[in-house]
């Protein structure tokens, strides 16, 4: 193995470089972002160029994806491949909708959910009341941070805001699971390594930090073997490697459903996130420990920016 790993993280995670540090073989990072990626087709020949050097040229690549990117994620997946430069899985593109039809199929409680690729819904209304009831929220599939998330109390409402939806995007409707918080329960290689709660601001019915939420991060040995169980049988069944689950509990039934799997989680500066990235990327690299870590971190409450959301 070289003396030095280059190592390209397309896209860039947050504190990224703490997590570099936990890694004993040295390395040259590279911050990477979809946007500075050149995909150069010239005389039946390709490269994929980042900021000025082809990606084939890298060690290895810590390769993610959020929603929008996945096409692009998957095109770099087959460049690397074909070049034979190591890199983490991802998949072909996909959306909330394919997600759903995955959990669904291996058992993995969500919520009641309907989706139509038709802008007008005008013949499915009493459809949509009958699935999901009210209150509901309304989802662009492939969004992130709940930025289009719309909660609808009432079929005036559900007909008001479906007129107002981007017509250019596709949504789906699901029903909403009253809640104190959610979980967000992070994956690598297979085990449980980090586990946080996130509890909305005042009036807001959406989890994400990036809309006020504040995070409350938790031992282990806190967080229900049930929960722990979905996020692991949700990464299996997509098959990957490195996620977080968002997973809400009913407050009044006490059942948990499962809302998303993040492909790219941001990482929170000195948590158990961190300690799980430096597993996650030790393993890849097949290195040790820089220095011995402290798994027995204390709970941290934060509010900040970092997750994709549902």
């Amino acid at each position: 193995m070289q003396d030095k790993i280059d190592l390209l993280v397309l896209p860039a995670i947050k504190n990224i470089e703490e997590i570099v540090r936990g890694v004993l073989k040295p390395i040259r990072l590279t911050k990477g972002k979809f946007c500075d990626l050149e995909f150069r087709f010239k005389d039946n020949a390709l490269s994929l160029i980042h900021s000025g050097v082809d990606i084939k040229n890298f060690s290895y690549v810590w390769l993610s994806s959020y929603w929008g990117s996945r096409d692009l994620a998957y095109a770099v997946k087959l460049y690397l491949e074909h070049f034979m430069i190591r890199h983490t899985f991802v998949e072909k593109a996909t959306s909330k909708v394919t997600d759903q039809i995955i959990f669904a199929l291996n058992h993995i409680s969500i919520p009641n959910t309907f989706f139509i690729d038709n802008p007008d819904i005008s013949n499915c209304v009493e459809t949509i009341e009958d699935i999901c009831g009210y209150p509901l929220i309304i989802k662009d599939i492939t969004g992130s941070g709940g930025k289009s998330s719309v909660l609808i109390g009432n079929r005036i409402e559900l007909i008001r805001e479906s007129a107002r939806l981007d017509k250019h995007k596709k949504y789906l409707f699901q029903k909403y699971i009253p809640n104190e918080y959610d979980w967000g329960i992070l994956i690598s290689n297979g085990k449980v390594v980090s586990a946080e709660q996130s509890y909305p601001e005042v009036g807001e019915f959406r989890n994400n930090s990036c809309n006020g939420a504040t995070e409350v991060f938790m031992g282990l040995e806190f967080v229900p073997e049930h929960v722990k169980k979905m996020a692991l049988q949700a990464s299996s069944a997509l098959g990957l490697s490195w996620s977080r689950s968002d997973i809400v509990v009913d407050k009044d039934t006490n059942i948990a459903y499962l809302m998303e799997v993040n492909r790219c989680p941001g990482v929170t500066a000195g948590t158990s996130e961190v300690v799980g990235a430096q597993d996650f990327l030790r393993s890849h690299l097949k290195t040790e420990p820089a220095f011995v870590i402290d798994q027995q971190l204390p709970v941290i409450l934060l509010s900040q920016t970092k997750r994709e959301g549902t």
